[in-house]
């Protein structure tokens, strides 16, 4: 599985709240499940997006995210699959970590390596 910094930043410019002071006391810790929270109160668009350019920034193609579905935690991770198409079509396993951080691999490698294996998207 590949990882990038501009995978992370795809997420974690799509999911950041307002910019802190500068003043302001440390954040909490947090967990790969925060990233997931704020995903999912993201417009579907925007969502399709940041996985999108986590995809890309993993060097994996993805023209267009066809569809997306969040599949559960997986250790201290949290997994997403999406569908990218349309010619040829691929399907992706994403995994968020608590630090942000992005791993994608096909669906396919992921058995392989005795990953979860991705579930059907809804």
């Amino acid at each position: 599985m590949k990882r990038t910094a501009a995978a992370f930043a795809a997420i974690a410019l799509l999911t950041a709240g307002p910019a802190a002071a500068q003043d302001a006391p440390p954040m909490p810790q947090t967990k790969a499940s925060d990233f997931t929270r704020r995903m999912l109160t993201l417009q579907p668009i925007q969502r399709a997006a940041a996985i999108r350019g986590a995809i890309a920034g993993s060097d994996q193609w993805c023209r267009r995210v066809l569809k997306l579905g969040y599949q559960g935690p997986y250790k201290n991770l949290e997994m997403w699959v999406a569908r990218c198409g349309p010619k040829p079509i691929v399907d992706y396993g994403i995994f968020i970590g608590p630090d942000g951080s992005v791993q994608v691999s096909t669906c396919g490698d992921l058995v392989k390596v005795r990953w979860p294996a991705c579930r059907p998207i809804g």
